[in-house]
């Protein structure tokens, strides 16, 4: 069931406390200054858009949707985070925020839309699967600290 109380919009500097909190319920050790100094930068950056679902007055969700652009495949667009509060799953806050990054890509230019998931979020995996997404390749992630 979809809450008809639900409001997409941009999100703004000021919503840096509530996004670093579901950033941490995701299971991201973030920093609010961390955060709201990314979200200065994502404001100022044509080629990637931060949305925020507030309910009731609150931000109960966010997604960043970005261009990415490599040698091998092209540009595309890609949903590079999506959060919705674990209280209020189920709503369809999380289709909502995807719509709207869908709409997003569509308005830029892009007929087609991507997004990776952790191979441990099960329910995440079904959601996409259940909002039109097609599973097309499996990867590993290398990481490297530099310095």
């Amino acid at each position: 069931m979809k809450d008809s109380n639900v409001l997409i919009r941009r999100a703004a500097a000021a919503d840096s406390n509530r996004i670093t909190e579901l950033c941490i319920q995701l299971g991201y050790k973030v920093l609010n200054t961390e955060v709201h100094e990314r979200i200065l930068k994502i404001i100022d950056n044509n080629h990637t858009a931060l949305f925020v679902a507030e309910l009731n007055g609150q931000a109960a969700g966010w997604n960043q949707v970005s261009i990415r652009s490599t040698l091998e495949s092209g540009e595309l667009a890609e949903i590079t985070g999506l959060v919705v509060d674990e209280m209020v799953r189920g709503k369809g806050i999380g289709k909502s925020l995807v719509q709207k990054a869908e709409e997003w890509a569509e308005s830029t230019g892009y007929n087609s839309i991507r997004v990776r998931t952790n191979v441990l979020r099960k329910e995440t995996h079904l959601f996409y699967k259940g909002i039109g997404f097609e599973e097309k390749k499996k990867q590993t992630v290398f990481q490297k600290k530099l310095n």
